[in-house]
């Protein structure tokens, strides 16, 4: 506890210590900010690019339904009869009942003021559409499973959910996903070992200062904290062009697009508030590296 409290005490004195040897091994110290620099931009652009698609992945899964036409001639009883079966198969998230005339209300809405003319003879008793489901499922990788056994149902025309294409969609969406994200880690060891090898040397240069501190009574942790905070600093200085190039890049970009990427359904983040948390998040992650860097970088010169 007395440590802990004396470590507190002492701690502009650590800090005024970690920015000099900072200043002192300029060349090393310059070199691996530029390296953690570097290191965070990849990092940034890579998470910007992932959590985008981590919310397009989302609107599209949740966009995809199958639609599942039955049979015109199918009573009330085998219409009901096909909704409870659709209910009994897994991964079911919704099933919403559509009649056959509000199957042709949307027929002559989709083709605008020829509508009526074309198809506006077909109400009532003539009408030849059947009714219908449309069924929200659970993950949209079982798109395809889902809607066979939706089709082996009694009274089922036909299924419709996109195809092989949109099943492609979702995959590829999700890969690039799940590889922004190890990237970002394989990244993030990279700007560990960058910081820690900095570390290193300086410490290497002072080991003599440390021996002596040693030998008049000074704690490891009195010694370990001034290059813990040279470790934050070097993290935070790097940090600092990736988060303005993050600010007023990505705010430029959004507003150019107009939050829109191709259609509606892949829309990009707002600007505002994600470039300020992700801007914090790249900062913290800068920091925290230097930190973790350091405390390992320092722990073999402190051993008895």
């Amino acid at each position: 506890m007395k440590e802990i409290s004396s470590c507190i005490r002492n701690l502009p004195k650590h800090l005024i210590t970690a920015i000099q040897s900072i200043w002192r091994n300029g060349v090393m110290s310059a070199s691996s900010i530029f390296a953690v620099t570097i290191t965070l931009l990849l990092i940034g652009l890579i998470g910007v690019v992932a959590i985008n698609v981590q919310d397009m992945t989302t609107s599209v899964e949740e966009s995809l339904t199958i639609y599942v036409q039955l049979e015109s001639d199918a009573s009330a009883e085998d219409v009901q009869q096909v909704g409870e079966e659709i209910n009994k198969i897994g991964q079911i998230k919704s099933v919403v009942y559509s009649s056959k005339e509000s199957e042709l209300d949307k027929l002559i809405d989709a083709y605008g003021e020829d509508g009526q003319s074309l198809f506006g003879t077909y109400k009532g008793e003539e009408n030849p559409l059947g009714d219908a489901y449309v069924v929200e499922v659970e993950d949209a990788q079982n798109l395809s499973q889902i809607a066979k056994q939706i089709m082996n149902i009694d009274h089922v025309n036909k299924t419709n959910y996109g195809g092989e294409s949109t099943a492609e969609l979702v995959k590829t969406l999700e890969n690039v996903r799940n590889g922004g994200a190890i990237f970002i880690v394989a990244l993030g060891i990279i700007a560990l070992m960058l910081i820690s090898n900095t570390i290193k040397v300086a410490i290497t240069a002072r080991q003599t200062e440390i021996s002596i501190m040693r030998m008049v009574g000074a704690s490891n942790w009195y010694i370990r904290i001034p290059f813990m905070i040279e470790g934050i600093l070097i993290g935070l200085f790097g940090a600092v062009v990736p988060c303005l190039i993050l600010m007023f890049g990505y705010t430029a970009m959004y507003n150019q697009m107009n939050g829109v990427f191709f259609s509606s359904l892949l829309s990009l983040r707002p600007a505002s508030p994600f470039v300020y948390q992700f801007s914090l998040i790249l900062a913290g992650l800068g920091s925290g590296v230097g930190l973790v860097g350091s405390y390992f970088s320092i722990r073999k010169f402190l051993k008895f």
